[in-house]
């Protein structure tokens, strides 16, 4: 009965054995292992490299080439296959492999970042060989390094404080301007205004009315009422037309004239084309005119003639202003023989005006004054000025 009971074991014991062996034989569990793929070389951007573990490509040397040797079984590779990984933070499981013929591969295009690259093949009765791989690092390009954002950020901090540092800088140095230039146009203002003038013009009212001319003396008192208010209303704008500072000047020197008891007759010629409302700086003109009255024409022994001319020459508004007087020479010995002479600062203030003024409109009005006989012998008539003011018509 034993002898039964372990035959009946033996043979379930054999045919478990048999089941298990015919499972995993199957299964390929007995067969041989596959022979892995042999990387011969790698290129990089054309150029070749010994293969290794690790490679590191440059960011504009980004295309590799894999050549491998042949496997010993060859002729039962069905195909082969490669899969690019990039490493990051997560794992990318999407990435699938790809299939290539003969025994190299070429990829190009790779973007900065570390991967790693499989390879290995299938068999004709779809076995697959054991992975191989190796490492791969581009580097960023400099545009995308630290070191360039970092420079980056400096410059572009110190670009916007610099900015900001000159808009300060121009800020307070336009205010500066502007601040001088006020000041010189109320000096201007009240050397137009001064009080030898004022007084000179209320004795020549006075006189008249005591002289019973109460129609002189009231024409006279209307017309300096007049300039008064005009220089004030003047010293208001920074621009005035040319219709009005022809108006202002005209009315100047018809009082300046009856002060001197008609010593010059004056006159003003506007060419046709010239725009009579055309707009320019305030209170430039009359320092000229004062100039020419006080120290040219004041001091000739016979009557003169001041000519006062406007035209386009060159894209500029020319303002042309003539004295046959004495001239700058004889003038100049006169003041410096007496101290009652009459000593202006017009000439020079309305000179630091236009320099002031042209740095703030970046503008270029600009003057000269000549003498206007320069081959003149003591014996014949006396030299006189000219005195040219240039307005560009921009």
């Amino acid at each position: 009965m034993k002898t039964n009971k372990q035959s009946v074991h033996l043979k379930l014991s054999l045919f478990l054995f048999f089941q298990v062996f015919f499972t995993l034989l199957s299964l390929g569990v007995f067969a041989s292992a596959l022979p892995k793929v042999r990387i011969k070389n790698v290129e990089i951007a054309g150029k070749d490299n010994v293969f290794k573990p690790k490679y590191l490509m440059n960011y504009y040397e980004n295309i590799i080439e894999v050549h491998l040797k042949s496997p010993q079984n060859s002729q039962d590779i069905s195909t082969f296959l490669y899969k690019i990984e990039k490493k990051n933070l997560f794992h990318d499981s999407t990435v699938s492999w790809v299939n290539f013929k003969g025994n190299s591969f070429k990829v190009s295009n790779l973007t900065s970042g570390e991967y790693n690259v499989f390879i290995k093949y299938k068999t004709q009765s779809g076995q697959s060989s054991p992975e191989v791989f190796f490492h791969l690092k581009v580097e960023r390009p400099w545009w995308r390094t630290w070191w360039f954002w970092g420079a980056s950020f400096i410059s572009l901090f110190g670009l916007f404080y610099g900015r900001e540092r000159f808009l300060k800088f121009w800020a307070d140095e336009e205010q500066r301007h502007t601040k001088k230039i006020v000041e010189l146009e109320l000096r201007t203002l009240q050397l137009q205004m001064n009080p030898h003038f004022i007084f000179n013009a209320l004795n020549s009212i006075q006189s008249y009315v005591m002289t019973h001319d109460a129609i002189t003396a009231n024409s006279y008192l209307s017309k300096f009422a007049n300039l008064i208010r005009m220089f004030l209303d003047s010293s208001r704008s920074k621009y005035i037309s040319l219709q009005e500072e022809i108006k202002m000047l005209n009315l100047y020197i018809e009082m300046e004239s009856l002060r001197f008891e008609d010593k010059f007759d004056y006159v003003f010629h506007v060419d046709p084309e010239v725009n009579k409302y055309i707009e320019i700086p305030t209170m430039i003109l009359q320092p000229f005119v004062e100039n020419a009255i006080n120290h040219g024409l004041r001091y000739k022994r016979v009557k003169g003639l001041l000519k006062i001319f406007f035209y386009y020459s060159n894209e500029y508004l020319i303002c042309r202003m003539e004295d046959n007087g004495v001239g700058r020479k004889v003038a100049k010995e006169i003041q410096s023989k007496t101290r009652k002479g009459y000593k202006s600062q017009g000439l020079k203030i309305t000179a630091e005006r236009l320099v002031t003024y042209n740095k703030i409109n970046e503008s270029n009005i600009g003057f000269s004054i000549n003498d206007l006989y320069t081959n003149v012998s003591e014996s014949e008539e006396d030299t006189g000025t000219v005195v040219e003011v240039r307005f560009p018509l921009n």
